[in-house]
């Protein structure tokens, strides 16, 4: 299957990326930070870098996709109202780009 995850290589991810490429899944790992790309392509997985708050990019990381991991995190005041935010944003690039399955957590 083709997956993307949303969490770079945090506690999560760190976990499960390997297992998933060893079950023969092409893994796409999204991050914010450029400097993750070497450790997640040395795991096997792709590396794409950008704002999980941009829908533009991430319903192009979420095209093609079987399954998409999308996971909220951040440390804003309003952590409510951000949670709402970037679920909006999730539920439009997971619509527009028609992703089969989902997973929030």
């Amino acid at each position: 299957m083709k997956i993307t995850l949303l969490g770079s290589l945090g506690n999560i991810n760190r976990i499960v990326v390997p297992r998933l490429i060893a079950d023969g899944h092409d893994v796409t790992v999204i991050s914010s930070s450029e400097k993750r790309i070497a450790a997640i392509e040395a795991l096997g997985a792709h590396a794409a870098v950008g704002d999980m708050s941009d829908v533009t990019f991430l319903t192009e990381q979420f095209t093609g996709r079987d399954v998409v991991y999308l996971m909220i995190s951040g440390s804003s005041p309003d952590l409510f109202g951000s949670a709402k935010q970037l679920g909006d944003i999730f539920k439009n690039a997971v619509m527009a780009a028609k992703v089969k399955k989902s997973r929030q957590s």
